[in-house]
């Protein structure tokens, strides 16, 4: 008959000592070793998910949308056009996962021709073209004065614009024209659009000018909104 422990002595020696146990330090040490691995482990994996995310925010390599970049090529190319007194800036406007709007107020010497005015307006549609990509729009609006106006990198939007605001703003009553989109965010489709005709009239009088100002309006941009405004000085 085969004794048990004669197996289990030639497996593991005649004497439980000679089973290798750690002790309570070794034991601290290795669990702390394997903390410290988690841990650090834990702290790569965000960092490069912040890394991926952030890239993916503000654009990598030319690929990715870059808005603060479009922003800063568009208001370089805007300084260097000629009647342009100030450009400023808003912050970006993210549409969707990977596209931005981007909008800046461009300020114009008021004292500018209509010629020039004209001239000026198309140089900045052409600069907010040229800075548009990658998942970024850029759009402007631009302060010539009595007449503040929507610019996009749409030639014939930006022009139907222009020509419509000097249109309402030579109506009898009218002191001003803003002409660009509503308040949803920066967008050529006509319905998008949004006139505020700027005017002292009152009454039967601000009615009148409010209708007119609206018929001119829905036939160039049908489904515009139009609203009226006081001076503000």
């Amino acid at each position: 008959m085969t004794d048990d422990s004669d197996d289990l002595d030639r497996a593991f020696g005649p004497d439980t000592a000679s089973v290798p146990v750690r002790s309570p330090r070794q034991r601290v040490g290795r669990s702390a070793l394997v903390g410290g691995f988690v841990v650090g482990a834990a702290v790569v994996l965000a960092v490069v998910l912040v890394t991926i995310i952030g890239s993916v925010q503000n654009g990598v390599g030319g690929v990715f949308p870059r808005p603060d970049a479009a922003l800063d090529r568009f208001g370089d190319s805007a300084r260097a056009v000629s009647g342009v007194e100030r450009v400023t800036a808003s912050d970006p406007r993210k549409t969707s996962f990977a596209s931005y709007d981007v909008v800046s107020t461009v300020e114009v010497e008021p004292t500018l021709s209509d010629g020039e005015q004209t001239a000026v307006v198309g140089a900045l549609r052409t600069a907010a073209k040229d800075a548009s990509g990658n998942g970024v729009r850029v759009f402007a609006v631009v302060d010539l004065g009595e007449v503040e106006v929507g610019v996009s990198p749409d030639a014939k939007v930006t022009e139907r614009r222009l020509a419509l605001a000097r249109q309402v703003d030579a109506i009898g009553g009218v002191s001003g024209v803003h002409c660009s989109w509503s308040g949803a965010g920066p967008s050529d489709e006509p319905g998008d659009q949004a006139v505020t005709v700027v005017t002292r009239g009152t009454g039967a009088g601000l009615q009148a000018v409010v209708a007119k100002a609206t018929q001119e309006v829905h036939a160039v941009f049908p489904g515009a909104t139009v609203r009226s405004a006081a001076p503000t000085s």
